[in-house]
């Protein structure tokens, strides 16, 4: 079980004044609109607050530092912070200027800060490599040597076929209706895509991803991985969840290309919108398990995903249980 932080009024209007210090870089400019905008959708998806944002005013990260000395609220406000130059598309340096003082009054470094200054400084293709050697160990579940070569292993004779693990992933479409096992079946179908084993697959390394897109309700488009990424920052409680987040920004908000491959999945902008990212992030955050991972499968297909949601607390989605490409 996840111990979230909880955020009295008065602690959350310290979090949104930091927020409003490092939108305006440090008092020098005026917030722009989507800063604002995402301002109050922490509010209201994040910190549960009613602080009035009309007359608010920055905080300087020395008396931010003062006022919340718990780990967890520092911790979670400074991801938070580290998203903001990404939200206005600048990536402004002064901006990161302002991030990096909080971050080092509220001592801590995590990774996150490292790929916002190689994003400032264009060094894309050094954070690709180490994000991609995190992600093995933290998204992929391949974190030593011996795990990263069968991994890869697997990989490949799952892509050229594997009849035994097709089979496998074939009969789910025997599965109960609205079954979790029965709906992957569909989802992969519906959208054209090679069921595990079968050629041409993506492998079983990505299914309890795509699982996290069938119980949070997120479609497979640019929107919906943009906000089953949010969603996933919230699974994780020691901020890769956000690395994650910041891969699909940089691809289809500030069109970077970052990790999109060729044509399949072309880089856009503008894809960033705060109300449907943070209500992704809200129903992470009350997920009582890190589906990416822990969930296992083969032990939940045959369950209701309506019955997976409450058993994992995650909030209902209004959408249809299986979301048409």
């Amino acid at each position: 079980m996840k111990n979230q932080p909880c955020w009295p009024e008065a602690d959350a209007k310290l979090f949104l004044q930091a927020m409003h210090e490092v939108g305006s870089m440090g008092g020098i400019a005026d917030v722009e609109p989507i800063t604002i905008e995402m301002m109050e959708s922490i509010q209201n998806f994040v910190l549960k607050s009613s602080v009035d944002l009309n007359h608010l005013k920055g905080i300087a990260p020395a008396d931010l530092s003062e006022k919340i000395s718990d780990q967890k609220k520092r911790e979670q406000l400074l991801q938070i912070l580290i998203l903001l130059p990404y939200v206005d598309m600048k990536v402004d340096p002064r901006m990161v200027e302002t991030v990096d003082k909080f971050a080092e009054h509220l001592e801590i470094h995590p990774n996150t800060i490292k790929d916002l200054h190689r994003v400032r400084d264009n060094h894309l293709k050094r954070l690709l490599l180490d994000y991609g050697r995190r992600s093995l160990g933290e998204f992929l579940g391949l974190d030593s040597a011996p795990k990263v070569i069968k991994g890869v292993i697997t990989m490949f004779h799952q892509a050229i076929g594997d009849r035994g693990v097709s089979e496998r992933y074939q009969q789910l479409e025997s599965y109960p209706e609205g079954s979790l096992g029965h709906t992957v079946f569909h989802w992969y179908r519906d959208r054209n895509w090679a069921l595990p084993g079968e050629k041409k697959s993506t492998s079983e390394l990505l299914l309890n991803h795509d699982c996290c897109h069938i119980l949070g309700g997120f479609n497979t488009d640019v929107q919906g991985e943009m906000n089953v990424a949010a969603f996933q920052a919230g699974l994780f409680d020691d901020g890769f969840g956000f690395e994650s987040l910041l891969e699909v920004i940089l691809d289809f908000h500030l069109g970077k290309a970052f990790s999109t491959v060729g044509d399949i999945i072309p880089p856009s902008t503008g894809a960033f919108h705060p109300n449907d990212a943070m209500a992704g992030y809200e129903k992470g955050l009350a997920c009582n398990v890190n589906l990416v991972r822990d969930l296992n499968f083969w032990s939940e297909a045959e369950q209701s995903v309506f019955t997976l949601r409450e058993k994992f607390n995650i909030p209902a989605s209004s959408g249809p249980l299986l979301i048409k490409p």
